[in-house]
């Protein structure tokens, strides 16, 4: 009898590959919910402990949001007599926000305009909206934890420094839940 999970192409059932522990070795898996504020040093995410100290290339993560939201602030206008809503999103300075450094982790705060009128310096306008998961390997080369990242990025144009940007949302205001599977290749307990 074979065991292991197996893993079809959608295209040929046929063709499929079985994780067995000579191919990976499933260490952790499941839903967790992910935090709504960052950890002590500014980064973000959800830690799952190895077993070992193991090196990147034999660790396989798997992330998916499952429960997500996002903020769009949208505006009314008068012409003519009439109120319109602008087609164009923006977003919410009441909103938190952070900017992600790759090579570090590290999360910064990135504070949208206010919307002023007469100041288009206020408005940044939002190009996209979708839920974003990975394994945030924080520039390190040999784990003995996983930095599950899951959160709500916004692609935008940030009118005050003329830039477009990668903003997130966290927890309750971003992913608030996620699916995962952490695997070791050629790993036996």
């Amino acid at each position: 009898m074979l065991c292991g999970i197996e893993v079809y192409n959608p295209k040929d059932v046929t063709k499929f590959t079985r994780f067995t522990p000579k191919i990976a070795t499933i260490i952790s898996s499941g839903a967790i919910s992910m935090p709504d504020t960052l950890q002590g040093d500014n980064t973000y995410g959800v830690d799952i402990n190895l077993p070992d100290t193991i090196a990147k290339e034999d660790i396989a993560v798997l992330v998916f949001p499952v429960i997500f939201t996002f903020k769009i602030t949208s505006i009314q206008s008068s012409f003519g007599g009439g109120a319109y809503l602008h087609n164009t999103g923006y977003m919410d300075s009441s909103q938190t926000y952070y900017e992600h450094a790759k090579a570090t982790g590290i999360m910064s705060t990135w504070t949208a305009g206010n919307l002023t009128n007469g100041n288009g310096n206020t408005f940044d306008h939002i190009a996209g909206i979708f839920p974003v998961a990975f394994w945030d390997i924080m520039g390190q080369t040999t784990f003995s934890k996983i930095r599950l990242f899951s959160a709500t990025c916004y692609l935008i144009y940030d009118t005050s420094t003329s830039a477009y940007k990668k903003v997130y949302s966290i927890g309750s205001n971003g992913v608030s839940s996620v699916d995962y599977m952490v695997a070791i290749k050629n790993y036996n307990y």
